[in-house]
């Protein structure tokens, strides 16, 4: 299923920003949430699912009367990448009212879908949403997408629509939501937790009767960010339609904080052919006793999560952490042996960085690894994960851009970002680049202090 992996590895979309990044200026910011799912179209196109959400408390309201007003515009479209040649759009205005301040301070998500008959090609899909009466601070973004038809010779799976809510309705029920007999409302931002503590998902089964049998099996799994699976259940199915829909619900709880990824397979009892559907989705359970523990005391290492961990996993985290980590810190892990004193090295590292309030480099655990999960989340390329990507770094040591300029089909220049943050050292910038046309975009120059300086950085980016 390459469509899922692409989007694994290459969906920037910045629905995890504002909720996964607790800043003052991510807050602010009017972010647009997107997820993607593909469905079995006709003959010739595949059926595309954007699901997009925003903050309507983001929106700039003016009064009119006696009533405050706004509207939002978003605009979806996509671009054939052998031709730039734009092959199917839709735009939006939706319109917002309040009777009063209380309502537009409090923070209200207003989530839709727009649905797209395209075919399988590689595409560029661009997204551009805002509130027209402050067009200036719009998010936009676009992402690179393989769409790959459904294999209609063998057993097969959509892709997965994760949701915050599906329940069952009539067989004559319309509306935006409704497919299937249900009424389906989806969770762009993939992320759940307290507020939500049950990932619904959806996803259609085809060509169930390609053989002769009366049974096919299935296999639910959730994984964490280290692929251990945390979740699994399997079970037998009867043959009764050509096609099926799959509900359900996973209770997530008892999860720590962190990204996981939601597998569904199917598998045929005749010749053992297989479909799998994945999507990744996040987790924020702070109530969980993650990072409660204060005290340095061997009894405390063996109650925390590194106790659970193997040697590769403490040594992926350790190598997450050396962005902040000091020189002594790094030394002092290189030179433990054992698995039980890298235990303890990690644990006092994070340790002496909560409870230090004189730490210039102090920054939340949970707070640090949602960086990481989103970086690789979105930065990920062919070759690297996303945290070890020049963006991913820069995202995970000084947080989400205050502001973001895209440069993806400018004539003789290769793609490149500006990003700026406005309160580190009175203001600086990052120019990225993507040199190789490979979607790895390099740190090109910086006006931080401690970051590379190049003037020129253009010169790199010229197409000869």
């Amino acid at each position: 299923m390459k469509f899922v992996i692409l989007f694994a590895l290459f969906f920037v979309v910045e629905s995890f920003m504002p909720l996964s990044i607790s800043t003052a200026d991510a807050e602010s910011r009017f972010r647009v949430g997107i997820d993607v799912a593909r469905f079995r179209g006709d003959s010739t196109k595949v059926y595309v699912e954007v699901y997009y959400s925003f903050d309507v408390s983001k929106l700039k309201f003016i009064k009119s009367d006696t009533l405050f007003q706004t509207e939002a515009v978003i605009n979806v479209y996509f671009k054939r990448s052998s031709n730039d040649s734009v092959v199917a759009r839709q735009m939006w205005k939706i319109p917002f009212s309040a009777g009063d301040t209380l309502v537009l301070n409090t923070p209200r998500s207003y989530v839709d879908v727009l649905g797209f008959f395209l075919q399988p090609d590689i595409y560029r899909m661009y997204v551009v949403g805002g509130g027209s009466n402050d067009w200036s601070k719009r998010d936009s973004f676009s992402v690179p997408i393989d769409l790959q038809p459904i294999v209609n010779k063998q057993i097969s799976l959509s892709d997965v629509e994760l949701c915050t809510s599906i329940i069952s309705v009539g067989q004559d029920s319309t509306g935006r939501f409704i497919k299937n007999t249900y009424e389906v409302k989806p969770n762009p931002s993939r992320i759940y937790g307290a507020e939500q503590p049950v990932v619904f998902y959806y996803l259609e089964e085809y060509n169930l009767l390609k053989n002769r049998s009366p049974n096919y099996y299935t296999k639910l799994t959730v994984a964490n960010s280290f692929g251990k699976e945390v979740i699994t259940r399997e079970r037998t199915k009867n043959r009764a339609n050509e096609s099926n829909v799959e509900v359900g619900t996973v209770q997530i709880n008892t999860l720590r904080t962190g990204a996981y990824t939601f597998n569904f397979k199917i598998t045929d009892s005749v010749d053992n052919s297989s479909s799998l559907a994945s999507k990744k989705f996040f987790v924020y359970n702070p109530q969980l006793p993650m990072d409660s523990l204060t005290s340095g005391t061997e009894g405390s290492v063996l109650a925390s999560e590194y106790s659970a961990m193997n040697e590769a996993e403490l040594d992926l985290q350790f190598a997450q952490v050396r962005y902040i980590a000091t020189r002594a810190e790094i030394a002092q892990y290189n030179n433990v042996k054992g698995i039980d004193a890298k235990r303890k090295v990690l644990y006092d590292f994070w340790n002496r960085r909560e409870n230090d309030a004189m730490d210039p480099s102090k920054i939340q655990k949970s707070e640090y690894f949602k960086r990481v999960d989103y970086a690789n989340d979105h930065f990920r390329n062919g070759f690297k994960d996303g945290w070890k990507t020049d963006r991913g770094r820069v995202f995970i040591m000084y947080g989400p851009p205050d502001e973001v300029e895209r440069h993806a089909s400018e004539v003789d220049t290769k793609p490149y970002e500006i990003w700026t943050y406005n309160s580190i050292q009175g203001g600086v910038e990052f120019v990225f680049g993507d040199r190789t046309g490979l979607s790895d975009y390099l740190l090109l120059h910086s006006t931080h202090r401690d970051e590379m300086h190049d003037e020129n950085w253009m010169n790199q980016l010229k197409i000869q």
